[in-house]
């Protein structure tokens, strides 16, 4: 009987292929799956929104960190499903784990200290911890219209391990075909050995605490804008609505409403797939006019909820800064008090009665309408 394989003439007849050539015919991949965990069991809307972006950034970071180039198959959900067909040593893929671990903490620590809003998401995402999941299998492939994804035994069972009892909330785990493929002896390496029953099968595994891996590192000073709570504040307008004030707060921080509510904007330019922090930059354009603003910080103020921004760009001004002071007056109620600082230019100064005027009542307007846009969502809720 003649065997033929795809791509290879006919074998002479009488001859044979032995197992250790077709197991060299197979394709074998390094599977790799980094998966972030800690964001469960929300369910308020703002939460929800918030906990994408930031698990959006943190995939991104480590896609950024991807020093070996691996190949992405699929984003699933808070983790990325990676592979590698190209050979590595063990201590390349260390160097991509310690590089992705660390940019992720980085991230995670500077996001706390700039974060201006205490949704669920926002407060708790400094909590969030990862696990890096590494499998050596055979690589093939399953096709449907032009979507072409590792598929078969392997790719199962590296996703049957993220359910494990590994008793670590971030470690490393090697399957014990990626074990033996990077040649590594457990007791010397640092691993521990596991086995986990999986419907029939009982499968071994190896873990190792993410710890090892994680390099110290010293924040920046942050360079968040602050203004003294000695000097007075040029022009002040306050309002009441009757609304809580963690909605009120989500309208007048998140820039994807702020066209509703501030109707002098034209446009406005942000990064959409960032949640708004200390830092953030974001350009209104009114008419022809482009202002270039950046969310800073918010310390000095006596208030339950503060959010600022600043801006060089407003005519007539060397700088403007406003502060949106949000007080809790019940359940139901938001006080607000809206601080502006400005700074005059030479020409400025000589018209400042008419632009102090002119912002009084550009903010009664806004928060007019921001009063309007708040009870029009709490009702269609």
């Amino acid at each position: 009987m003649m065997v033929t394989l795809l791509g290879e003439k006919p074998a002479m007849q009488g001859s044979f292929i032995s197992t250790k050539n077709m197991d060299d015919l197979i394709k074998k991949a390094y599977y790799f799956i980094p998966d972030i965990s800690g964001f469960s069991g929300f369910v308020e809307n703002t939460a929800i929104e918030h906990s994408i972006h930031i698990v959006s950034e943190l995939l991104e970071i480590l896609l950024d960190n991807n020093v070996l180039e691996m190949k992405l198959a699929e984003v699933e959900g808070d983790a990325l499903f990676m592979y590698a067909e190209n050979h590595m040593e063990f201590p390349q893929l260390e160097n991509q784990i310690s590089k992705m671990l660390n940019a992720f903490r980085k991230h995670l620590h500077r996001y706390q200290h700039q974060r201006i809003c205490n949704c669920g998401a926002c407060s708790t995402a400094i909590d969030l911890k990862i696990k890096f999941l590494v499998h050596y299998g055979r690589l093939d492939f399953i096709k449907v219209k032009q979507i072409r994804k590792p598929y078969g035994k392997d790719v199962n069972r590296i996703h049957r391990l993220l359910k494990n009892d590994v008793p670590l909330d971030e470690y490393l785990l090697l399957s014990n075909p990626s074990l033996e493929q990077f040649k590594l002896d457990p007791e010397t390496s640092g691993f521990r050995k596991l086995e986990s029953q999986y419907n029939i099968r009982i499968l071994p595994y190896y873990y190792k605490d993410l710890a090892t891996y994680k390099t110290d590192f010293k924040e920046k000073a942050s360079k968040e804008s602050r203004i003294g709570i000695d000097k007075k504040a040029e022009v002040v307008v306050e309002r009441e609505i009757a609304v809580p004030i963690t909605k009120v707060f989500e309208l007048v921080s998140n820039f994807k409403y702020r066209k509703q509510w501030d109707r002098s904007l034209t446009e406005i330019h942000y990064d959409d797939g960032q949640v708004n922090r200390i830092g953030s930059r974001h350009t209104c354009i009114i008419g022809n006019k482009k202002l270039n603003f950046e969310t800073i910080g918010n310390n000095e103020f006596m208030a339950d909820q503060v959010y600022a921004e600043n801006t060089a760009s407003l005519p007539m001004t060397s700088d403007y800064k406003f502060y949106i002071l949000l007080d809790k007056v019940n359940e139901t109620t938001t006080g607000i008090k809206v601080l502006n600082f400005i700074e005059l230019d030479w020409l400025g100064r000589i018209f400042k009665k008419r632009i102090h005027r002119k912002i009084n009542t550009n903010w009664n307007k806004k928060l007019r309408s921001l009063e309007v846009l708040a009870l029009s969502k709490s009702n269609a809720e």
